[in-house]
Parts: structure tokens; sequence; C-alpha cells
């Protein structure tokens, strides 16, 4: 059997009310995240950070980056 993609992963999860980080279940109306259903749902922003920590990083090295090139414009 093939192993699913992390997107079928979220997304199963998703319908199932359960965080992909901690598998704690999700309360009606609680989710936090993106608002896509592919890129999971989370019980707290506390797990939404953890699950995605190297994606936020990168980006906010980015925002450093940017902000540096036009601060020195």
């Amino acid at each position: 059997m093939k192993d699913k993609s992390e997107e079928e992963y979220l997304l199963e999860l998703w319908e199932r009310n359960i965080c992909p980080c901690c598998g704690k279940h999700i309360p009606e109306g609680t989710r936090v995240g993106r608002g896509q259903k592919r890129r999971g749902g989370f019980c707290s922003f506390d797990c939404y950070s953890k699950y995605y920590e190297v994606e936020l990083i990168e980006r906010a090295k980015h925002l450093i980056d940017v902000f540096r090139r036009t601060a020195n414009d």
C-alpha cells in the first residue's frame, strides 16, 4: 500500500477533528490554521507553529531580508 501524502493525511485529520501535531480532538468551532483543509487544522496556535516551525522560520528570514534591503535603499 502506498503511503499517504501529507495533504491526504492532513485532510483525513481535518475530517476527524484531530490535531495533526498533538493528536488531541479539536472541539467544534475552535480549529486554528490557515483556513485551508489541505494545510490542516490545529487545536491551538502552539500546535500550528510547532507543526510549521521550519516554514515559519524561513518566511521570517525572508521578511527580515526584504526589510534590510528596503531600509538600505
